[in-house]
C-alpha cells in the first residue's frame, strides 16, 4: 500500500482511480464493505483503489468541542487499511485553509486533477467542501462535468442493526465490548505503555501491568477478560479499569493481570484486546473479600477466553 500524507509530494498524478472518502473512524464492518467495493471495482476496471481520509478529524479544527473521541489511533488505522488490500491511502492534512476550499475546487483540483478519479463511492450522508456545501447530488453534477461516475452506498446493517462509529463509541463507553467487537468485525483493542503502579496488585497476590493508553476511548469501568500482545507474543489475562474504590484510590487506571507471566515489562508497548466484560467495578469490605472475588473473576475470564478460542 502506498501512503500519501502530503498532496504537495505527489510528483506524478494518478490517471485512473476508484476512490472513496471519509473519516472511517474504527474502520468497522460498514466501512470494510465500502472498501471492498472499491477494491473489487478497481480490479474490474484496471484502476487503482484509493481511499481519501483526513488528519486530524475535521471537527478537531472546525469545532473541537464537538469532536468525538476516536476509536482508532493513526497507526492502527493505517495498518487496518493495509490489511484490507487498498492500493493507495491518502491522508490529507486538515487545516482551516483546506476547509475553506470550495466543493468544485476540491473535486476539480484534487480528486480529478491529482488523484485521477474515474469512479467515486460515498455514503448517502457524505458532505464536503467549504461549509459542507457539497453532497452526493453536487458530486454527481461535478462527475458529469469532469468525467467520473458516483456510486451512493447505503449504511450497512448487521442483523437489522445499522453499523456506525457513533454506535460503537456508545457501546464501548457502556462496557459492551462484545457487541462493539461484532460491529467492528474484530476485538476492540487499545495499546499503550506499561508504567509503574503502586504495587497493590502484587501485594494481593495478583501482580499487574499498569497501562498508560494511547487511545482515547477506554471501555467502562469494570473487570474484563482480555488477550494481550507484548514482546511479540500473545497472552491471556484479566483487566480492571477504574479507580480501585476498595482502597479509596483517586484517578482511573488500567491494570492487567497476565496469566502465567512474571517478567519486567516497564516502559514497553502492549496491546490489550477486550473479549468480555466480567462485571462492574465495586467496593469490597476488605482485601480478603476482594481476593475471593478476583479468583472468581479469573475463573470466569479463563472460561470466556477458552470459549472464544473454540469459535
Amino acid at each position: 500500500m502506498l501512503l500519501i500524507t502530503d498532496l504537495a509530494g505527489i510528483t506524478e498524478k494518478f490517471s485512473n482511480s476508484v476512490i472513496t472518502l471519509g473519516n472511517f473512524d474504527g474502520l468497522h464492518l460498514g466501512h470494510q464493505a465500502l472498501i471492498r467495493m472499491i477494491i473489487a471495482r478497481a480490479r474490474e476496471t484496471g484502476a487503482a483503489s484509493l481511499v481519501v481520509t483526513f488528519r486530524p478529524h475535521p471537527l478537531k479544527i472546525l469545532a473541537p468541542e464537538k469532536c468525538p473521541p476516536l476509536i482508532s489511533i493513526y497507526e492502527e488505522k493505517i495498518r487496518l487499511f493495509e490489511n484490507l488490500g487498498i492500493d493507495v491511502l491518502v491522508k490529507i492534512p486538515f487545516t482551516l485553509d483546506f476547509a475553506s476550499m470550495a466543493p468544485e475546487d476540491f473535486v476539480k483540483d484534487i480528486l480529478c486533477g491529482l488523484l485521477g478519479a474515474k469512479e467515486i463511492f460515498v455514503g448517502s450522508n457524505y458532505r464536503f467542501g467549504k461549509g459542507r456545501q457539497g453532497n452526493v447530488g453536487t458530486l454527481r453534477e461535478f462527475g458529469r462535468k469532469y468525467g467520473f461516475t458516483v456510486n451512493e452506498v447505503q449504511q450497512v446493517a448487521l442483523m437489522g442493526e445499522v453499523i456506525s462509529s457513533t454506535k460503537i463509541r456508545d457501546l464501548l463507553k457502556e462496557g459492551e465490548v462484545e457487541h462493539a467487537s461484532r460491529l467492528l468485525g474484530r476485538d476492540y483493542a487499545i495499546n499503550g505503555i506499561v508504567v509503574k503502579g503502586d504495587g497493590r496488585g502484587r501485594g494481593l497476590g495478583f501482580p499487574t501491568a499498569n497501562i498508560a493508553p494511547r487511545h482515547t476511548i477506554i471501555p467502562a469501568d469494570g473487570v474484563y477478560a482480555v488477550r494481550l500482545f507484548v514482546r511479540d507474543r500473545s497472552y491471556e489475562g484479566i483487566a480492571n479499569i477504574g479507580s480501585r474504590p476498595t482502597f479509596n484510590k483517586q484517578g482511573r487506571t488500567i491494570e492487567v493481570n497476565i496469566f502465567n507471566f512474571d517478567e519486567d515489562i516497564y516502559g514497553e508497548d502492549i496491546s490489550l484486546y477486550f473479549i468480555k466484560r466480567i462485571r462492574a467495578e465495586k467496593k469490597f469490605e476488605s482485601a480478603e473479600a476482594l481476593i475471593l472475588q478476583i479468583n472468581a473473576d479469573i475463573t470466569e475470564a479463563k472460561a470466556a477466553l477458552a470459549a472464544q478460542a473454540q469459535i
